[in-house]
């Protein structure tokens, strides 16, 4: 698709945002179904019918929130984005405190467990070229959070180096991911593990105190 194209979807119409909890509710339903849809059909299959069966809402009125499919797409991709930052906020509460070890499973936790809360609006980014600007937006938000998070942690790390950091270990995750899709039947378990320590024995090397200063722990 041309940028023409992209720009227009990304023009569209909004979606509606509601002021009362019974519209702020239904509206959080039609997103969770939306997840739950597109994350088992795909982007292009998901239907709006079939997102308003699921979450039990009529068809008008899921229209009257969502004027078309971009523009439900555009909502659950602000939605991720929304999850990311309070994700990587509740992080930065704590990670002055935190040893390199347990910053670092931290760390793998919150990308992790973000890939899998995401993964329809995840895929639906990573399948559909017209919503590049839409994933490089949000990556780029991931990786501005997770050198801040390495900063707040280590205030003497240089920004542009946290930043590489940040993409080093982002690009890790893909690497997690993958595991996390092979066969079930615990052969991949090992290298999760080794995964884990790879990235803390690189965190360690590069955010550790000097000897003799100790860093208050939680763990």
């Amino acid at each position: 698709m041309d940028s023409n194209s992209e720009s227009r979807i990304l023009r569209g119409q909004k979606a509606r945002i509601p002021r009362r909890i019974n519209g702020i509710r239904r509206v959080e339903a039609i997103l969770k179904a939306g997840e739950e849809v597109i994350a088992e059909r795909g982007y292009e299959s998901a239907t709006m019918a079939e997102i308003a069966a699921r979450s039990k809402t009529h068809i008008g009125s899921l229209y009257r929130f969502f004027p078309g499919k971009d523009s439900l797409a555009i909502a659950l991709i602000d939605r991720y984005r929304t999850h990311l930052e309070r994700a990587f906020d509740a992080l930065d509460a704590e990670a002055v405190s935190l040893s390199v070890a347990t910053l670092s499973d931290r760390l793998l936790g919150t990308l992790h467990h973000l890939q899998s809360m995401g993964l329809a609006t995840l895929r639906l980014m990573e399948g559909h070229p017209e919503w590049s600007v839409k994933r490089e937006e949000l990556r780029s938000v991931a990786l501005r959070r997770i050198a801040r998070t390495l900063c707040i942690h280590t205030p003497a790390l240089d920004e542009h180096r946290a930043r590489d950091i940040a993409q080093v270990l982002l690009h890790n995750m893909k690497t997690r991911k993958a595991l996390s899709v092979a066969p079930e039947d615990g052969s991949c378990s090992g290298a999760v593990r080794e995964l884990r320590r790879m990235n803390f024995l690189y965190l360690e090397d590069i955010l550790a105190e000097p000897a003799g200063k100790k860093r208050k722990t939680t763990d």
